[in-house]
């Protein structure tokens, strides 16, 4: 995935919560955001394999030779492409991990529970609205 893409994660947990002396969210609520957001990239990316492909086309991603934009549904649904998806989960929460202390720092409750719940990217992104 580009790095231009992942670099609006940490700035999500970091803009979007900002405490506004409510009930203190902890570094667990920041850390369960994390793995919670990158799931629903990871699932988005999976229900729009063209969209990932974009982001990881021609970059040093572990996939092999052989996949092609034409190829890349199928791979992922191979017990190969399986596995790759779940380096690529690790590789999505690992660039949230900076976000984390931000998070804990500046989120409001509703903020956490507001991304908590969000089932989709976009919901993710309007979380940043939230005070």
């Amino acid at each position: 995935m580009r790095a231009g893409h992942l670099l609006w994660i940490p700035f999500v947990l970091t803009v979007s919560c900002g405490n506004k002396g409510e009930t203190k969210v902890t570094r667990d609520d920041c850390a369960k955001v994390a793995d919670h957001v990158s799931e629903v990239m990871i699932e988005h990316y999976t229900a729009h394999p063209d969209q990932l492909w974009m982001e990881v086309d021609g970059k040093d991603t572990g996939l092999p030779a052989t996949v092609t934009k034409d190829t890349f549904a199928t791979y992922l649904s191979s017990p190969d492409g399986k596995t790759w998806l779940l380096q690529r989960r690790g590789f999505v929460r690992s660039a949230m991990e900076p976000g984390v202390d931000a998070c804990v720092a500046k989120a409001s409750r509703k903020q956490v529970d507001c991304l908590l719940k969000a089932t989709s990217r976009e919901a993710v992104t309007a979380c940043d609205s939230v005070k």
